[in-house]
C-alpha cells in the first residue's frame, strides 16, 4: 500500500506548466516512476501525455450534460453542465500506450498509473471509467508475475500542487547470455514453434536468475544497507551453477536440435537514497527479464502485422529465400535447415538526473526511428548528438537452431573445459573397459591354446 507520493520536481513542473497554457477542456496520461512497498512510498518521475488516438481523437474529453434551454436560465445551466459533466477516455488507446511505453523503462522505472487533468467535478463523477483506465494500464504494462497489483491515479486540477526534490544513484550491468534450448519431438510434446520454445527458455532463466548473487564495485552484497555514495556503480551477477542444456540435449534420445540463444545485454537501474542496496539488483534483474521478454514481444508484433514474408534477420541457411512463415509461427522440429534471427538490439537515451529510457531498434532500423518513438511516446525530443545515445550491446543477441547432429559433433570434437572433463572421464572408462576386453580374450586364447596342446600330448602317448 503506498501511502505518499514524492514528485522529481523539475520534470513535474515542466509537466503542470504544459497543462496550464493547455487549451483542453481535460488530459490523461501516463505516471512514470516507481512503487516501493517496503517503504509505503512512490515516486514519480514524469507525467507522459497520451497522444491522439489513430482517428486523430484525444485519448480524453469531456462530455457535457444536454442542455434545455426551454427549463433553465443560464445561471442554472451553467451549474448543471458543471456538476454533471463526465470524462469519456478511450481506455484501450490508453492501455496500449502504457504497453508500448513499459517497453522503454530501464531498471525498476515502470509505468505506475495514470493522471488526469480535469476539472473537480467531472473527476468526481467519472469514477467507474479511471477505475477500468487504472486497472487497463496495470495489466497492459506488466511483464512479470511479481509486479505489483497496484496503479497510482493522480488527478491534476487548476490550481498548483506542492512537489519534492529527489537524486538518483545509477547501477548498471553488462553480461554475455548463453542459453541453450532443446528442441523435442512432435511426438514428445506440442508443436513448439520457435517463440514457444524462447519463452520457455526465459521462463527457466528467470528462476536462476532470482538466485544469483551480486557484486557491486567489486563488493560482495551481503547486507540490506542503503547507498552511501553517488555517481555510477558497476554491478556483476553470479548465476548458480546449473546443468548444461547442451549435455542434457544430446544424452534425449526425444530432442531433435537446440536453439541457441546468445548475445551481450546491458541494463541499468536507478535508486533514490531512501532505497537500499538490494533494490538495485532486484531492479537490474527485473530489467534483463523485461528487456529479454521485450525484444520477443517485438519480433511477435511485427509477425502479427505482417503475416507474409518477414524480413528481420531470419534466414535458413542455404537457402536464398526467406521463410514464408512469420517467426512466431515457425514450427522447430519440422524444419530442416538450420535458422537465424537477430533480436533487436536496445539503445538509450538520456532522460532526466542522468538517468535513462530505453528503445529497441531492428537490424535494418536506424535512430532515426528512436528518435520518433520518443516524440510519439514520450512527448519528449531525443538529442540530436549521436553520441549520447549510448549503444552498449556491442553483440546482437541472436536465436539460431541446430539440428540434432550439428549439435553433437562439435559437441564431441571440442567443448569447454567442464565438458572435455567429462568426456576425458567417459573417454578412461571406455578405454578401461576396451583393454579389458581384449585382455580376456588373449587369456581365453592362452587357456585354449594350453588345453588343445596337452589334448594333443595325451593322443601322441597313447597312440
Amino acid at each position: 500500500m503506498v501511502k505518499a507520493v514524492v514528485g522529481e520536481e523539475s520534470q513535474l513542473q515542466l509537466a503542470e506548466d504544459r497543462l496550464s497554457r493547455s487549451s483542453e477542456p481535460a488530459q490523461v496520461g501516463l505516471v512514470i516512476g516507481k512503487l516501493n512497498s517496503a517503504l509505503d512510498r512512490g515516486f514519480v518521475f514524469d507525467l507522459v501525455p497520451t497522444p491522439q488516438n489513430d482517428a486523430g481523437q484525444p485519448a480524453c474529453s469531456v462530455l457535457e450534460p444536454a442542455k434545455d434551454n426551454k427549463k433553465k436560465g443560464s445561471k442554472s445551466k451553467s451549474q448543471t453542465s458543471d456538476s454533471s459533466s463526465n470524462l469519456v477516455i478511450d481506455k484501450d488507446w490508453v492501455a496500449e500506450h502504457a504497453r508500448q511505453v513499459s517497453r522503454m523503462m530501464v531498471g525498476g522505472i515502470k509505468v505506475v498509473g495514470i493522471y488526469v487533468w480535469a476539472s473537480e467535478a467531472a473527476f468526481k463523477n467519472s469514477t467507474m471509467v479511471l477505475c477500468q483506465t487504472v486497472k487497463g494500464v496495470a495489466e497492459a504494462a506488466s511483464t512479470l508475475e511479481d509486479d505489483l497489483d497496484v496503479g497510482l491515479l493522480i488527478h491534476i486540477c487548476y490550481s498548483p500542487r506542492s512537489i519534492k526534490s529527489m537524486s538518483l544513484v545509477i547501477f548498471e550491468q553488462q553480461r554475455y547470455m548463453l542459453l541453450r534450448l532443446p528442441i523435442y519431438q512432435e511426438k514428445t510434446s506440442k508443436s513448439e514453434t520457435l517463440v514457444d520454445v524462447l519463452c520457455n527458455g526465459i521462463s527457466n532463466y528467470v528462476k536462476e536468475l532470482r538466485g544469483a548473487k551480486a557484486v557491486i564495485d567489486g563488493n560482495l552484497v551481503v547486507n540490506d544497507e542503503a547507498c552511501t555514495t553517488g555517481g555510477l556503480h558497476e554491478v556483476e551477477l553470479l548465476l548458480p551453477f546449473m546443468k548444461d542444456m547442451y549435455i542434457e540435449a544430446c544424452s534425449q534420445k526425444d530432442v531433435v536440435g537446440v536453439v541457441n540463444f546468445t548475445g551481450s545485454l546491458c541494463s541499468f537501474s536507478f535508486l533514490n537514497s531512501k532505497e537500499p542496496i538490494s533494490q538495485a539488483v532486484a531492479d537490474i534483474k527485473d530489467d534483463i527479464i523485461r528487456s529479454l521478454r521485450s525484444r520477443l514481444d517485438i519480433i511477435c508484433d511485427e509477425a502479427d502485422e505482417d503475416p507474409g514474408p518477414i524480413d528481420n534477420g531470419i534466414k535458413e541457411a542455404g537457402n536464398d529465400l526467406a521463410s514464408e512463415k512469420p517467426v512466431s509461427q515457425l514450427v522447430l522440429h519440422s524444419l530442416r535447415k538450420n535458422c537465424n534471427l537477430s533480436l533487436p538490439r536496445r539503445v538509450f537515451v538520456p532522460w532526466l538526473a542522468g538517468t535513462y529510457i530505453c528503445d529497441y531498434l531492428q537490424p535494418s532500423e536506424t535512430l532515426e526511428v528512436l528518435k520518433d518513438h520518443c516524440v510519439e511516446l514520450m512527448s519528449m525530443e531525443a538529442p540530436n548528438d549521436a553520441s549520447k545515445i549510448l549503444e552498449p550491446e556491442e553483440e546482437a543477441i541472436r536465436v539460431s537452431t541446430r539440428s540434432f547432429w550439428d549439435v553433437v559433433i562439435p559437441y564431441c570434437s571440442t567443448s569447454s573445459s567442464t565438458q572435455e572433463k567429462n568426456i576425458e572421464i567417459t573417454g578412461k572408462e571406455n578405454s578401461q573397459k576396451t583393454s579389458k576386453s581384449p585382455s580376456l580374450y588373449f587369456v581365453a586364447a592362452v587357456i585354449i591354446l594350453l588345453l588343445s596342446v596337452l589334448v594333443g600330448f595325451v593322443f601322441v602317448r597313447k597312440s
